[in-house]
C-alpha cells in the first residue's frame, strides 16, 4: 500500500544568518525521518553530493536500501530550481536556489512522485516553484503549500506516453543530457511504473532491496565510467557523448559485463562524409571510363 507522498523544499533567506535549510511543503508523513536524515543515507553507495551538483538542474530517483520484507522508501530529489514568485538573491548578491524532495513508499515510485519527476523532465518546473521570501524567522522563507498542491495536480494531469523499446531490466542506459533525452527518460519512467503494477520489473532491475541501484539520474558531475559504476537504469549527463548501453550481471555481483557506445555525429559532418564518399565514387567511375 502506498502512502501519501511527503514533500520538502530547501532554500535560504536573504540575510546572512538565514542559511540553506529544509521546510515542509506538505504535512510530514508519520514516522518519516527528516529530509537531512533521508539524504544522509546516500544513493547507490555514494553520498548525494558525489552524484549531483545542487546548483545545476539535476534529478535523482531511487529507493533507500531496505530489507526486501520492508516497505521500499522512494526518494525524488530535484535541484537547480528557483522561486516562481520573485527572483531572489542573498546578502552576498548570489542567486537563491531551491531544491525539492519527495518521499513515499511502495513497490514502485508512488504516482505523485513519478508525475512530478515527469513534470521536471519535460520542463514543467522551469518557471520555478512556490517559495516565498522576506520572512523574519530563522529560515527566511516558506513554501506556499496550496500553490504546490496545484503544481502536483498539474503534474498528475500531464499526459506522457509510455516509451517503447525500453532497455531490459539489467541495462544501464546512458545518454547525453538534453531536452529530448529528458523527455525520453520521462517516457521510460511511465513505462516502468505501468509494468510494476503487473509484474516484478523493479525487483528484476534491482531498483529495490538492500543493494538497490538508482532508477534515474540526471547529473552534471558524472561521466560514462562513473555512471556505469553507479549503474542507474537510466542516466543522463552532459559528460556522456551520444548513447551508451551497458548490461550488468547478477551472477557476477551486479558488475557491468559489457557495453556498447553509439557516438552522436553532427548533421553537418554526416552530410559532409556522405558527399565525400559520393565524390570518391564519382571519381572512380570517371577513371574507369
Amino acid at each position: 500500500m502506498n502512502m501519501t507522498t511527503t514533500w520538502f523544499m530547501q532554500s535560504r533567506g536573504r540575510l546572512s544568518h538565514q542559511d540553506y535549510s529544509w521546510a515542509p511543503a506538505t504535512a510530514p508523513g508519520a514516522g518519516l525521518p527528516s529530509p537531512e536524515n533521508l539524504l544522509a543515507r546516500g544513493c547507490g553507495g555514494l553520498s548525494i553530493s558525489d552524484i549531483i551538483d545542487d546548483t545545476k538542474s539535476s534529478l535523482l530517483l531511487y529507493t533507500l536500501r531496505e530489507r526486501p520484507d520492508r516497505q521500499q522508501t522512494w526518494i525524488l530529489l530535484m535541484t537547480g530550481l528557483h522561486s516562481a514568485v520573485t527572483t531572489e538573491s542573498d546578502h552576498m548578491h548570489r542567486d537563491i536556489r531551491v531544491s525539492v524532495m519527495g518521499a513515499g513508499t511502495g513497490p514502485a515510485p508512488p504516482g505523485e512522485l513519478a508525475a512530478v519527476a515527469c513534470l521536471f523532465l519535460t520542463g514543467g518546473l522551469q518557471d520555478g516553484v512556490p517559495v516565498l521570501y522576506g520572512l523574519r524567522d530563522d529560515k527566511g522563507f516558506a513554501v506556499d503549500g496550496e500553490a504546490w498542491a496545484e503544481v502536483i495536480a498539474r503534474a498528475t494531469r500531464l499526459a506522457v506516453p509510455p516509451a517503447d523499446g525500453v532497455p531490459r531490466p539489467s541495462a544501464v542506459s546512458l545518454h547525453t543530457d538534453s531536452p529530448a533525452n529528458r523527455r525520453r527518460a520521462a517516457e521510460m519512467l511511465v513505462y516502468l511504473t505501468s509494468r510494476v503494477a503487473t509484474g516484478g520489473f523493479a525487483g528484476k532491475a534491482r531498483l529495490v532491496g538492500t543493494d538497490a541501484r538508482p532508477l534515474l539520474v540526471v547529473t552534471s558531475f558524472l561521466g560514462a565510467e562513473s555512471l556505469k559504476s553507479l549503474m542507474p537504469w537510466c542516466g543522463l549527463s552532459e559528460r556522456v557523448t551520444g548513447q551508451e548501453l551497458a548490461h550488468v550481471s547478477k551472477e557476477r555481483g551486479w558488475n557491468v559485463v559489457r557495453s556498447r557506445t553509439v557516438k552522436s555525429v553532427p548533421l553537418g559532418l554526416a552530410v559532409y562524409a556522405v558527399l565525400t564518399v559520393l565524390a570518391a565514387i564519382g571519381a572512380m567511375i570517371v577513371l574507369l571510363l
